[in-house]
């Protein structure tokens, strides 16, 4: 039943979902919408590179967490710079995007490396981890060249 002094329709505006007295928002601009999801696919890119290159020094098997936070920026950035070209962003931030977008190529090509050779990354870190002393360190090296681990040998 409505109160005194107001007709139905003022009763459901004022308590309608937005809660009472709110009044429902007008849409937003589309400029500041595309500005926006600009900004929250960077973040995301510049995050998950940042994530990537933490975990990219990790031993195995945690470098396959930056591997998948390498691809995961590569698809953010590539997305991020689409909608910052779209929202007509400074020219830094497209410049910004496409060199973190450089890294984040540089970095999963080369965090892929490590783990499909993961035998001779494995044989690699394992003796560095028991290298004490600058020739043994030297000795790791070497052997990480001649590729020891990989076949079996």
């Amino acid at each position: 039943m409505a109160r005194r002094g107001t007709t139905r329709q003022q009763d459901t505006d004022q308590a309608g979902p937005q809660g009472p007295g709110t009044a429902p928002k007008a849409p937003d601009d589309p400029a500041t919408a595309r500005a926006s999801s600009a900004r929250f696919w960077l973040r995301l890119f510049f995050g998950a590179l940042l994530g990537a290159s933490l975990t990219s020094s990790l031993v195995l098997p945690w470098k396959v967490l930056a591997l998948v936070l390498a691809l995961f920026a590569l698809a953010a950035g590539v997305v991020g710079l689409v909608k910052a070209i779209g929202a007509k962003f400074p020219r830094f931030v497209v410049l910004a995007t496409s060199l973190g977008l450089a890294a984040a190529l540089f970095l999963t090509a080369g965090t892929a490396a490590s783990i499909l050779l993961w035998p001779i990354t494995q044989t690699y870190e394992d003796c560095m981890s028991r290298a004490l002393t600058l020739q043994a360190q030297g000795d790791c090296e070497d052997g990480l060249r001649s590729l020891d681990g990989f076949g079996g040998s």
